[in-house]
């Protein structure tokens, strides 16, 4: 019985460091090519230099960097691109900036790197919500505000076929308790895996939290989950209210983020709609409907860029964010 999450993979860091690493070599590349007679230089690495420029653009990437820590972060993001800067001439030297891998890299990077900054400036064109919004966000959402709560849970996630489900939910209700469910499921020969958590309101998601909201002590809930089932044991919940002004800033960021995803996706679906795409080769035949899928399965933002742009590296965390809820109401 599986009783624990696998450990991700190696090729999935490779994967995330990548996008990192063609971006820092842009900040190089691109700053080398601009005048640097009047930039402020940081570092000089051999016939090379490190701006002041430069520093700044890789701590932009840095989400929620306090005051005091910006010293330590700047020195760390220096080192950094000194190394980079390092390596960028060896490459130079051995001439892999025109192997024909490497210039098509490159060339994704910039493309890339244009399209993110073409849906930056068109997110940041969304309206703010205005008060008589934020206000009504608040009224109409009480276990996130008014009511909200600290919910402690016991989790299992169990692997079970479709046709097993109705009775083994009949089975663990009647079990009642966390020790008879697992008795339960290990009599049953049954993949599962157990977590506990304590976590506010905003942390859950949505789904998740309507359950909880109306849950008492030691109730159990049910929530269809392939490859199977997800059970919910509340163990114990700490009222948490918040007032309105507490929560009217975090409530104007969501809305806003929000916004910024609605007029993204549509001037994306626009352009889609008005500029013709031909599919050839072997993509030609299944293309209407791959891009019929693929339109179905979410924004079209989201195989383009970080769907909002909040000016100091909170994307991506807006955005798994937005995944899994409410947690941008922090």
């Amino acid at each position: 019985m599986n009783h624990s999450s696998p450990l991700p993979k190696p090729t999935r860091l490779m994967t995330a460091l990548v996008p990192a690493c063609c971006a820092l070599a842009l900040i190089a590349c691109g700053e080398r090519r601009a005048d640097t007679s009047t930039s402020q230089v940081a570092a000089q690495v051999g016939q090379g230099e490190v701006s002041i420029h430069q520093v700044n653009l890789v701590l932009q990437r840095q989400p929620d960097l306090r005051p005091e820590q910006v010293e330590a972060a700047s020195r760390a993001a220096l080192e950094r691109l000194v190394q980079l800067e390092l390596a960028v001439q060896k490459a130079n030297e051995a001439k892999i900036d025109r192997e024909p891998q490497v210039v098509q890299a490159l060339d994704f990077a910039r493309r890339e790197v244009l399209a993110r900054a073409y849906i930056d400036r068109l997110a940041e064109t969304a309206a703010k919500p205005t008060a008589q919004e934020i206000e009504r966000f608040y009224e109409e959402r009480p276990a996130l505000f008014k009511t909200r709560r600290i919910y402690s849970v016991q989790e299992l996630g169990i692997v079970a076929p479709s046709e097993r489900l109705p009775a083994l939910q009949a089975k663990l209700a009647a079990a009642r308790t966390v020790p008879a469910m697992l008795a339960e499921l290990n009599a049953g020969g049954l993949n599962y895996t157990l977590a506990s958590a304590t976590k506010p309101a905003e942390d859950w998601a949505l789904p998740v939290l309507d359950r909880l909201a109306g849950m008492s002590e030691g109730q159990v809930e049910f929530l269809p989950q392939p490859p199977g089932l997800r059970v919910l044991v509340l163990t114990s919940s700490t009222p948490a209210p918040r007032k309105l002004e507490e929560a009217r800033l975090p409530i104007e960021q969501f809305l806003l983020n929000e916004r910024k995803q609605q007029k993204v996706d549509t001037e994306l679906k626009a352009m889609r709609g008005t500029t013709p795409v031909k599919y050839l080769g072997k993509f030609a035949q299944a293309a209407p409907g791959e891009a019929a899928a693929g339109a179905a399965a979410g924004p079209a933002s989201a195989t383009l860029a970080p769907p909002v742009a909040t000016g100091n590296g909170k994307a991506e965390l807006e955005a798994e964010a937005r995944s899994k809820g409410i947690q941008g109401l922090r």
